[in-house]
């Protein structure tokens, strides 16, 4: 008999947490901003973008008109068509040597958009050593840039990118049947 008691009181124990966090979702109540009747629905959400462009093409001799929502990230950086990371919002007080911000994120938190001219943009390249902003768009192809909280993250979903096709030629240069 002891042995009995013994081993329902062990699953008891056992069970007891199993049991409580069971009934732990039935008092958790959701509010109407936490669940919309389209996602209980079934239909697709669209998420709104905090970063787009009107053009996605751009020439050396143009500029790229970013756009931003009210409220977005305080952080943004662009990738070359090699992959090479370049910082251009970032806070001020973490410049280092000559590395500054085109813009502060202190700045850019207010901005809802941002005119960059390719032929003269340098920015911080996020190389260990190099203490200088380097120019950004120095080949043909496809820049991506990338607003967020924290850029390095695995997981691009947490990220809003927008990307700008550039060839590094004038506009007139770039005319139907020009190779560069």
């Amino acid at each position: 008999m002891y042995v009995f008691k013994t081993l329902f009181v062990m699953k008891l124990i056992l069970l007891l947490p199993l049991v409580v966090l069971l009934f732990s979702g039935f008092t958790v109540t959701q509010t109407t901003s936490e669940v919309s009747p389209r996602v209980l629905s079934g239909e697709p959400v669209l998420v709104p973008r905090e970063v787009w462009v009107a053009k996605g093409e751009c020439c050396i001799d143009e500029t790229i008109e970013l756009n931003f929502s009210q409220s977005h990230a305080n952080t943004l950086g662009v990738m070359d068509p090699d992959g090479n990371f370049f910082y251009l919002v970032f806070p001020a007080e973490c410049t280092m040597g000559n590395l500054k911000p085109l813009v502060s994120s202190e700045q850019f938190s207010t901005l809802t958009s941002l005119s960059i001219c390719p032929a003269t943009l340098k920015a911080d390249p996020y190389i260990y050593g190099v203490m200088e902003n380097q120019p950004v768009f120095t080949k043909s192809g496809m820049y991506r840039f990338i607003l967020g909280d924290n850029l390095h993250v695995d997981d691009e979903s947490a990220l809003n990118i927008v990307s700008v096709m550039y060839k590094h030629v004038t506009h007139q240069d770039s005319a139907p049947g020009f190779q560069n």
